[in-house]
């Protein structure tokens, strides 16, 4: 039998064209092909071979797989898979099929992917039966082994997710019949699978439920349409619990059902709790009259924009509906406090009064019914105008914010028209000493100084009011890059270290960010820390101390700015963020500004996806800032 080797020998003209017909069918077979000699060597390969393993004619890897140091049948991998002994038979002259192996090029230091592949290696033998060569053909089925790999593995997630599910679930054979185990369904039910198969399903049914479902079940399964039933299933105890069922059809390519997967979720409570509620609304319907009542309390509720008179308005409709002697409305002074029901009232009803968020916001008691005790219906009504009152008292307290929001911004206006006008006077005496042209050059220069300053200052101010205008119209875009804090602190303490030294404060800067950067807008940032630092030295007196601390804490970097100064009022702390919020000013308005800046702090720093805190211990007992920006290695 001819083999590839013997192609390279020197033929006679009449064997040329043979032997070059069968060289290019060897080079060009779309078959990966590897011949070996009896001994397992390798003695030449194919270009399928080298596309498949990525080892190259020329290349270091090929000259030692084609060399007497390699050696199939004392491969590791090929000996530790068990394929060895078999190439081993085929050198032997039995033509061999070799399972399916993988094998990876990386082992000899290739690097070439690594692949899946069946085999088969048949012995080619001369004239007399000797064996010449053995011929070993590979099959690449990578892709078919990773699809089967990805199938077994979403099918075993499948799996997961159905036995962690609190919900039962099935699956169902395309004619409607059980046939695969549900554990879920026999952990609830406690039925075995040979009781639950088929349709034995139906015998944990409730009696009565029982031939109605099944008939809709049959029924979906004939038109192939989504099964959607509430029925009552007996739980393993024996008691029977209402469940709500959904079971879809899996269609094929050819629109068949290929089987049906469903779900049975327990509801048992919330059909009893609907029961309860036709119940209850029966009853209120029983009461029309009582509930026109509520409707025009409810109106004079909604129009009420003051608490006190809003308070008077709920006392006085609650006493009139439900024939009491007395109510009492408790008010929470903290949001999401809770009010307590008066111990001391007897034969009393209380009902909290929850906003729209959730929070607990007040309480309001009636107690002394005129007549008899109070029923179930008396607080279904005290619980609707609770929930009617809860909504004016958010209403009225929405109301008086946005007064004082208003106050606050007529406030600013003020303001800022003094903090406008202040530069103006030594600017106008500027502008008149060079006006007159008599001044000597020292008074030029002074009053030139003096115009330039101030122009700094009002540009300072204009440039703030800007920011403000961008930020309530979220015009502000941020030129990210990553960062190094401390370059950020080093370029914020250097812009602020002349209103620092005016002030003769004393100004420390310690730790470090862990070698961590952050990704922000470093004008941005920098602008941040000023007006922490310039903050801090506005309200701290002369001859003070400011520390600015860089830290590391897990994935965030901080930065905190600590002062001795004039500290925060409690009362103010949770608004120091707001905007037009400004700490009360000394007589002689020392510390100038807007109250802008701690606004656009906040703003800034949430956009960079931050935040920012500030605390106090009171007035006089100093303040600290604190910044935190995630961490990026």
């Amino acid at each position: 039998m001819l083999s590839p080797p013997a192609l390279r020998t020197t033929c006679a003209d009449s064997d040329a064209v043979p032997n070059i017909r069968f060289r290019e069918l060897f080079e060009q077979c779309p078959v990966s092909i590897q011949i070996l000699g009896p001994d397992g060597r390798t003695l030449r390969v194919n270009q399928a071979w080298q596309d498949l393993w990525e080892i190259r004619e020329g290349t270091p890897l090929m000259a030692f797989v084609m060399s007497a140091n390699y050696n199939v049948l004392r491969d590791p991998q090929l000996v530790q898979s068990g394929i060895a002994p078999l190439l081993e038979r085929a050198c032997r002259g039995e033509s061999v099929r070799i399972p399916v192996g993988r094998y990876d090029v990386a082992a000899l230091s290739g690097s070439g992917p690594v692949r899946w592949v069946a085999a088969r290696a048949h012995p080619l033998k001369d004239d007399a039966g000797n064996i010449v060569e053995v011929m070993l053909m590979h099959e690449d089925i990578t892709e078919k082994m990773e699809a089967e790999n990805a199938l077994r593995i979403r099918e075993e997630r499948f799996r997961s997710l159905v036995s962690a599910t609190s919900q039962i679930v099935w699956s169902n054979t395309p004619d409607g019949r059980v046939d695969e185990d549900s554990p879920s369904w026999r952990a609830f039910t406690g039925q075995t699978y040979e009781e639950w198969r088929e349709f034995g399903w139906l015998d944990a049914v409730h009696p009565d439920d029982r031939a109605t479902t099944k008939a809709a079940w049959l029924a979906c399964v004939a038109t192939k349409t989504l099964f959607e039933a509430r029925y009552r299933l007996r739980r393993a105890d024996g008691d029977y619990r209402w469940t709500d069922v959904r079971g879809v059809p899996i269609l094929d390519a050819e629109g068949a059902i290929r089987e049906w997967i469903g779900t049975n979720t327990d509801i048992h409570e919330i059909v009893l709790a609907e029961a309860e509620l036709a119940q209850r609304l029966e009853r209120e319907k029983r009461n029309a009259a009582l509930l026109a009542k509520v409707a025009q309390a409810a109106r004079k509720l909604q129009t009420v924009l003051w608490t006190g008179d809003l308070a008077d308005v709920l006392v006085n409709e609650v006493r009139d509906i439900l024939q009491a002697h007395r109510a009492v409305v408790s008010l929470s002074d903290k949001p999401g406090a809770h009010a307590h029901p008066d111990p001391a009232l007897r034969g009393a009803l209380a009902v909290p009064l929850i906003d729209r968020t959730g929070r607990n916001i007040g309480l309001i008691q009636v107690s002394d019914k005129i007549e008899g005790e109070f029923s179930d219906e008396d607080e279904a009504i005290l619980v609707q105008l609770a929930a009617i009152a809860a909504n004016g008292f958010e209403n009225a307290r929405l109301y008086q914010s946005l007064k004082e929001q208003d106050r606050r911004k007529d406030e600013f206006l003020a303001m800022l028209a003094h903090e406008l006008r202040n530069p103006l006077a030594p600017i106008s005496a500027a502008a008149e000493v060079l006006r007159l042209g008599t001044a000597s050059a020292d008074r030029i220069r002074h009053s030139s100084s003096v115009i330039g300053r101030q122009v700094r200052h009002l540009k300072s101010l204009i440039d703030d009011l800007l920011d403000v205008s961008r930020v309530t119209r979220g015009l502000i875009q941020l030129d990210l890059a990553l960062l190094d804090p401390m370059v950020l602190v080093a370029s914020a303490v250097e812009q602020s270290q002349p209103l620092i030294y005016a002030r003769d404060h004393v100004l420390a800067v310690a730790g470090d960010a862990g070698g961590a950067q952050v990704e922000g807008d470093a004008n941005r940032l920098v602008q941040v820390l000023v007006n922490l630092l310039n903050n801090a030295a506005k309200y701290t007196p002369d001859g003070g101390r400011i520390a600015l601390t860089v830290s590391r804490d897990g994935d965030r970097v901080v930065v905190s700015v600590r002062d001795n100064g004039t500290g925060i009022d409690a009362a103010m702390l949770p608004q120091i963020f707001d905007l037009f919020t400004q700490a009360q000013r000394t007589p002689d308005r020392a510390q100038g500004g807007l109250g802008i800046g701690l606004a656009l702090v906040k703003t800034i720093v949430s956009l960079h996806g931050g935040h920012v805190t500030a605390h106090s211990d009171g007035l006089g007992a100093g303040s600290v800032f604190t910044m935190s920006l995630k961490a990026v290695e």
